[in-house]
C-alpha cells in the first residue's frame, strides 16, 4: 500500500511539473539565398516559440541535414538558446551548404527541438534551383598595339552570373571568316601560338585571369578594332555554355620625319647665292599631317623661310627648293641650316622635329672654278664617262657592220 501511494504522489508531481513547463515549436524556417543556389553557402533562421503560459527552460535546437545539404565546417548542429519566456519567440542561425552537383527541387531539413533534451522533430523544406553562370571579359592590359607587333595580353574574366562557371576555355576567333555570301575577310590582329588559354573553376562574383598572345598585321590599317573572343564553360548540371566578348583594341602607330641636304646649285660660298634643295622623308608607321618647315640660320637670308608640305605619307618623301644668299661674313666651312618640322600624327597631336643640316660652304675662287669646269664636278665625271663608253661601243659594234655593208654592195 506505501509503494502505491509513493507511485500516485509522484505520478501526480510529474503532472504538475508539466503542467507548469513550456510547450515549444518551430514558428518559422527562413533561409537567405532563396532559393538556395548549388555550391553556396547557406544561411538558416530557425524561430523557436513558447507557446504556454510558463516559461521554456533550456531550450535546445538541432539540425540534421541531409545531401545536398550539410552543415558548414567549424559550424555546431545543436545549439542551445536557454531559457524563453512566455509567449516569446527566439531565433537561432546556422550556416550550411549545398553541394555543388545538387539538382533542382525540394530538399528536406530536419529539426529537433526541446527543453533539455530533444523531443520534438520537425521538417522544413528548402528550395534549391541552380543558377546559370555568366562570364565577361572586365580587364584588358593591353588596349594599343602598332602594325606588326606581337604582345601578351592579361585579360580580367569575370563570373557576373548566379552560380559556378567549370572548365573555362578561352579562344580567339579564326583568322579568316567566310560571310553569308561568300566574301573571305581576313582579320587584321590574330592570335599567335596557342590559340586558347583554360581556366579552373569561377565561383558567382569570382574574377580570373587569363592570357593569350595577339599579332598585329604589318599591314594593318591605322583603326580601331572590336577582337570576337569566345567563352566556353560549364554550368554545375554539366550543361554546356558559350559566349562572345569583344576586345577593343586600338592599332596605332607614329609617323618619323626626318630631312637631310640634297643638293646646293650653285656651291655655296661667302656673299653668293645658291639654291638648295632639302629633301624631307617619313620612315614611320603612320602618315603625317599638316607637315610645315620652318628654315632659319646664321649670316644667310632665306626665301621663303616657311613652306606649307601638306601630308607625308608613310614610307614617303619630298623634296623643296629654296633660294638662300650667304653674308660676305660668313665663315669658309660647315654652316648649319636650322629645319624645324611641324606636323600632326594619326591622333591630330602636334608634333616638332628639329634639326640642324650642314651645309658646305667654300671659298669664291674654289666655287668659280667649279662652276666654269663641270668636269671637277661629279655630274662632269659621270657625262665623260658615259661618253667615252658610247664611243667604244660604236668602235667596237657599229663600225665594223657599216664597213661590211659596204663591202656587199
Amino acid at each position: 500500500m506505501e509503494k502505491k501511494a509513493i507511485a500516485v504522489v509522484l505520478f501526480t508531481l510529474f503532472l504538475a511539473g508539466s503542467a507548469l513547463a513550456g510547450d515549444i515549436g518551430v514558428s518559422s524556417v527562413s533561409y537567405n539565398p532563396a532559393p538556395a543556389a548549388p555550391g553556396a553557402i547557406m544561411t538558416v533562421w530557425v524561430q523557436v516559440k513558447n507557446n504556454s503560459p510558463y516559461e521554456a527552460e533550456d531550450v535546445i535546437v538541432k539540425v540534421e541535414p541531409e545531401y545536398p545539404l550539410s552543415i558548414q565546417p567549424g559550424e555546431e548542429e545543436e545549439k542551445r538558446i536557454g531559457d524563453i519566456d512566455a509567449f516569446e519567440i527566439a531565433t537561432v542561425q546556422f550556416k550550411m551548404l549545398v553541394d555543388s552537383k545538387a539538382t533542382d527541387g525540394e530538399k528536406a531539413l530536419e529539426i529537433l527541438i526541446g527543453e533539455g533534451f530533444l523531443a520534438k522533430k520537425e521538417t522544413a523544406s528548402i528550395d534549391v534551383l541552380s543558377r546559370t553562370p555568366k562570364l565577361e571579359i572586365v580587364e584588358s592590359s593591353v588596349n594599343q598595339l602598332s602594325p606588326g607587333e606581337v604582345r601578351e595580353v592579361q585579360l580580367g574574366v569575370k563570373n557576373i552570373g548566379g552560380s559556378v562557371a567549370r572548365n573555362i576555355v578561352l579562344k580567339i576567333n579564326p583568322e579568316r571568316t567566310v560571310t553569308s555570301t561568300g566574301v573571305v575577310v581576313e582579320r587584321e590582329i590574330v592570335s599567335l601560338g596557342a590559340a586558347t588559354t583554360y581556366l579552373s573553376d569561377l565561383e558567382q562574383g569570382a574574377q580570373a585571369n587569363a592570357s593569350l598572345t595577339l599579332a598585329v598585321n604589318q599591314d594593318a590599317e591605322l583603326k580601331n578594332y572590336s577582337i570576337p573572343v569566345t567563352i566556353e564553360y560549364y554550368d554545375v548540371n554539366g550543361t554546356s555554355k558559350s559566349e562572345t566578348a569583344y576586345l577593343g583594341i586600338k592599332v596605332v602607330a607614329d609617323a618619323e620625319v626626318d630631312a637631310v641636304i640634297g643638293d646646293i646649285s650653285p656651291m655655296a660660298f661667302p656673299g653668293g647665292k645658291s639654291e638648295v634643295t632639302i629633301d624631307l622623308f617619313n620612315i614611320g608607321l603612320a602618315d603625317a599631317r599638316y607637315v610645315v618647315i620652318e628654315l632659319s640660320g646664321t649670316g644667310m637670308a632665306i626665301d621663303e623661310p616657311r613652306q606649307f608640305i601638306g601630308t607625308l605619307e608613310a614610307d614617303d618623301f619630298d623634296s623643296l627648293k629654296v633660294d638662300v644668299r650667304f653674308s660676305s661674313e660668313t665663315a669658309v666651312g660647315e654652316t648649319p641650316l636650322l629645319v624645324r618640322i611641324l606636323y600632326k600624327d594619326s591622333e591630330l597631336n602636334e608634333k616638332v622635329v628639329t634639326k640642324a643640316l650642314a651645309l658646305n660652304v667654300v671659298n669664291a675662287a674654289e666655287a668659280q672654278g667649279a662652276a666654269s669646269n663641270p668636269l671637277l664636278g661629279i655630274a662632269g665625271i659621270v657625262s665623260l664617262v658615259l661618253q667615252l663608253v658610247g664611243l667604244y661601243v660604236v668602235a667596237k659594234w657599229a663600225w665594223p657592220r657599216v664597213k661590211g655593208f659596204r663591202k656587199k654592195k
